[in-house]
């Protein structure tokens, strides 16, 4: 993750005592070398902020001379791709949205929802209270079980 601290670690099988490691690093148009000593056969070799210039390829060659002979060993490539933080900023507020945004916008729209619903509901009347409340402001009254009309015509004798 760029700016952030990495070390990279290089160590041998206990053979001789002593020795060094180089660190050689290799990018499209770039090589440096790093040495350190061994200490207890391996060595760190700290970097304090990656930034882009710092990907590319690395290995370790563990140098020791010994009886009048240089020996030698070479690691793999170790390949470090540095990302920005750009990247990984985008992703945790992708993460962010999906685990806590979008659960309160459905929670927020269905509440919204069930009041608008129960709202609508409310404003409309049982069809008994409509017919009851039309003969009431007809200035009809009529006895309980009787027709409409017989009420009517009781009326006009």
């Amino acid at each position: 993750l760029q700016g952030s601290n990495f070390t990279i670690s290089c160590s041998v099988q206990p053979q001789y005592p002593g020795g060094s490691f180089q660190l050689t690093f290799t990018s499209s148009n770039t090589t440096y070398n790093y040495t350190q000593p061994a200490v207890n056969h391996s060595a760190d070799f700290l970097f304090p902020a990656a930034d882009p210039a710092h990907q590319g390829n690395y290995s370790c060659v563990y140098g020791v001379y010994v009886f009048s002979h240089n020996f030698s060993s070479e690691s793999r490539l170790l390949s470090l791709t540095v990302t920005g933080p750009d990247e990984t900023f985008h992703r945790t507020v992708l993460i962010i949205r999906l685990v806590v945004v979008l659960p309160v916008a459905l929670l927020l729209s269905n509440t919204a929802l069930y009041f608008i619903l129960k709202a609508s509901r409310g404003q409309k009347s049982d069809p008994q209270e409509n017919i009851e409340l039309d003969n009431y402001n007809l200035g009809v009254s009529r006895a309980e079980g009787e027709p409409a009309g017989e009420e009517g015509a009781r009326g006009a004798e």
